[in-house]
């Protein structure tokens, strides 16, 4: 999925927020967050979509990563709902 196409999408459920090539939005209670592919370029695609819970926190001492990894997007959104 495009990353203009996947802001789009996400945008009619909640407000997205950016922080760098970083996207995120709430519903629900949980986090969706996914990731630009090459944040310099519009056009890009998205990966490293994942749902978590708001207080859900990663643990890189004890290599643990909050939340759930997802295929796509509508998978995504589908398990925050």
């Amino acid at each position: 999925m495009k990353l203009t196409s996947a802001i789009k999408k996400l945008s009619k459920l909640t407000k997205v927020e950016k922080n760098g090539g970083h996207y995120s939005g709430v519903i629900n209670g949980n986090i969706i967050e996914f990731r630009a592919c090459n944040s310099s370029y519009e056009d890009t695609g998205i990966t490293c979509i994942r749902v978590r819970g708001i207080k859900d926190e990663d643990d890189s001492m004890t290599d643990y990563s909050a939340g759930v990894w997802c295929d796509n997007l509508s998978q995504a959104i589908k398990l925050a709902s």
